[in-house]
């Protein structure tokens, strides 16, 4: 049995666009939204785990105002990643990528997966590039990037 498909999911940067010069408030920008939401719509069973420092305990109630404010199903979040840093030989330069690999070390029934982020240097190094969504801060998730996670989690082809 195959086990639900696994979206890691930064918060700033995708779901939250910072665009240059403006002061933007800890509150998800619309159109990121919904193009988050086209990925839920389109791929069955898909499940959410949290990659973004709003997991933290000093952020985590954040995230979940603004997860029930859009009414994300409850279900869809299932896990974040570990946080790892407080072990030794910490470096932050890879942390991202490195926390989801761990995550996915620890769950190894899990193939079907992709990661969306605005840190290409903490996460490709570690993870490549064939399952990471990369997205530009100012701007945030697209509908461009939500059709290429859709692409890889149910494993059809999008035209570039």
């Amino acid at each position: 049995m195959s086990h639900a498909p696994i979206l890691f999911l930064d918060i700033d940067g995708v779901l939250i666009a910072y665009p240059e010069g403006e002061h933007t408030p800890p509150q998800f920008t619309p159109h990121c939204v919904d193009a988050f939401r086209r990925i839920i719509g389109a791929v069955n069973g898909l499940r959410v785990v949290f990659s973004s420092t709003w997991r933290y305990p000093e952020h985590v109630n954040r995230l979940h105002e603004q997860w029930l404010a859009h009414d994300f199903p409850a279900d869809l979040a299932i896990d974040a990643t570990p946080d790892i840093r407080n072990e030794p030989n910490y470096k932050r330069i890879h942390a991202r990528g490195l926390e989801i690999q761990r995550w996915l070390d620890t769950h190894p029934e899990v193939q079907n997966w992709v990661a969306l982020d605005d840190e290409q240097l903490s996460i490709e190094p570690v993870l490549g590039s064939d399952r990471c969504i990369y997205t530009n801060p100012q701007r945030g998730l697209t509908f461009r990037g939500a059709d290429r996670a859709i692409s890889i989690l149910t494993q059809t082809l999008v035209q570039e």
